[in-house]
């Protein structure tokens, strides 16, 4: 059964039995997972515990940093180490972003947020209107007759804040706010989440950001700039994600598009763009196969930045002036 959206109550139910009957679920997200991967793990792992059941949380790449302040978090591990009777994916748009260390197996359960979703599992929940996956969960948890705890309720706001940039972003909704103001009378840190997540920030990753803008270029309402792999090294910044910079850039005033470059040690480039309400930027990371949202889109590049760079900032020009 395949939907993008929650019109039937049958979907609902067929989630509901496939969580009730399962006692080892295994819970998968994206490679370099950010805050609402992470969040919606932990969200749908402490509640399925919570019930008595045995539930594991595979990443290949582990916890970022900056959100080991969560519980759970500890629980995530990079191998399996345990059966499992049903496989879940959180917040991934398509199975090859999924970070399994081994052959992927038959996914029965895909609960994510992103239009690009490639409703690649037995059953799809999929909500491109939710701003975050967690959020998905907060609605849905208790429908299906799961309990969310503080601990829970904390994993699943710390994904709504860090996916929209502490609620900055154009798909914010008053029902989205309603739902972290539910799960902040479950108990729910606002301030701690919003501090850790999204305030706080490593020396390394300062200066890193300090490289990365000192090269920043912009051309009409466009922006771009690029993180090098000698930048990371002379930092001692030890992850290959983009420390957040790319949010900072969604707040440059009279800009409309922003893209940030990552080089990575495998040939590719990461690309993400943010964007304001006027463009859809997941379109834009479609023609490089990659995925996202309106908002905030991605995609990785074969390639090093002095191709790359020339050939996004080519297609995102035309892209703004709605010629793709």
């Amino acid at each position: 059964m395949t939907t993008r959206t929650t019109k039937t109550d049958q979907l609902h139910q067929k989630i509901s039995d496939l969580l009730s009957r399962s006692s080892k679920p295994l819970i998968l997200s994206h490679s370099r997972p950010d805050g609402d991967a992470i969040g919606s793990l932990i969200g749908l792992f402490l509640a399925l515990q919570k019930k008595g059941k045995k539930p594991q949380m595979v990443i290949i790449d582990g916890v970022p940093r900056k959100f080991k302040f969560l519980y759970g978090s500890d629980q995530i591990n990079r191998s399996i180490k345990d059966d499992f009777d049903l496989v879940i994916t959180v917040d991934c748009a398509d199975q090859k972003r999924v970070a399994y260390p081994t052959e992927l197996p038959d996914i029965q359960l895909n609960i994510d947020h992103h239009i690009t979703n490639e409703l690649y599992a037995e059953t799809n929940l999929v909500i491109p209107e939710q701003p975050a996956t967690t959020a998905i969960l907060a609605e849905y948890l208790p429908d299906w007759g799961f309990d969310v705890d503080k601990n829970s309720a904390n994993a699943l706001l710390m994904g709504m804040v860090t996916d929209t940039i502490g609620f900055r972003t154009s798909n914010v909704s008053p029902d989205f706010l309603r739902l972290a103001a539910d799960l902040m009378e479950k108990g729910a840190d606002l301030s701690s989440v919003y501090q850790e997540a999204l305030t706080s920030q490593s020396l390394p990753a300062s200066i890193v950001w300090g490289k990365a803008l000192s090269r920043i270029k912009s051309e009409g309402n466009l922006a771009w700039t690029t993180i090098t792999l000698e930048d990371r090294a002379a930092a001692s910044y030890l992850g290959n994600d983009d420390a957040d910079l790319t949010n900072h850039l969604s707040s440059l005033e009279n800009i409309d598009i922003e893209v940030l470059f990552n080089e990575q040690k495998d040939g590719k480039v990461k690309v993400s763009w943010r964007s304001n309400a006027k463009h859809d930027v997941s379109k834009l990371a479609m023609q490089f196969n990659g995925g996202g949202h309106p908002p905030a889109a991605g995609a990785e590049i074969i390639g090093d930045l002095e191709t790359v760079v020339p050939l996004v900032i080519g297609k995102t020009k035309f892209f703004m002036k709605g010629q793709i």
